[in-house]
């Protein structure tokens, strides 16, 4: 879609449901929890697992979402990670929201994503899905910033202390 023009270059979209959807820029909260995460994960993540940040997740031909992350199994190549390989897909949201926790969320379920976590930095909190045999995210449970979160390996981390110290 680049070298024909549909999409200019620099142009921030992610393909979801075979729909162009246009994103909003990061703005400093987003990067800043979006930095902290980063830095948690490779000091922390055992090393059976993997994790890739800001690309593209090829659910289908018709989806690949751009997630923060996605954590996988270290045995499986980034570009072949595929739903329900994403062992914990996580969405930082500030404009989004309601996309991340509506549409967004659908699209993970139905291609297997395991654990969805959508971090709300407006309402300092982060909605945890977990699959369910159908195929679907119920009964999410919100974990506010200064809660401890369970990550995958056993880890345990608070979102309030990943921003840099001054």
């Amino acid at each position: 879609m680049l070298r024909t023009g549909v999409i200019k270059h620099r142009e921030k979209v992610e393909l979801l449901g075979g729909e162009l959807i246009e994103m909003s820029p990061q703005g400093p909260l987003h990067w800043n929890v979006t930095y902290g995460l980063s830095r948690w994960f490779r000091r922390n993540l055992p090393s059976e697992f993997g994790v890739a940040s800001q690309g593209p997740l090829r659910l289908s031909d018709y989806s690949q979402p751009e997630p923060e992350f996605v954590v996988f199994s270290d045995q499986i190549e980034v570009n072949d990670v595929r739903g329900p390989d994403a062992i914990l897909v996580i969405e930082v949201a500030d404009s989004s929201v309601e996309f991340d926790l509506g549409a967004k969320a659908q699209v993970y379920a139905q291609h297997g994503g395991r654990e969805y976590w959508v971090v709300d930095i407006n309402k300092q909190r982060t909605v945890v899905h977990h699959l369910g045999a159908d195929r679907a995210y119920r009964d999410p449970q919100v974990v506010l910033f200064d809660q401890p979160l369970s990550a995958p390996g056993g880890g345990s981390l608070i979102i309030a202390d990943l921003a840099p110290k001054a």
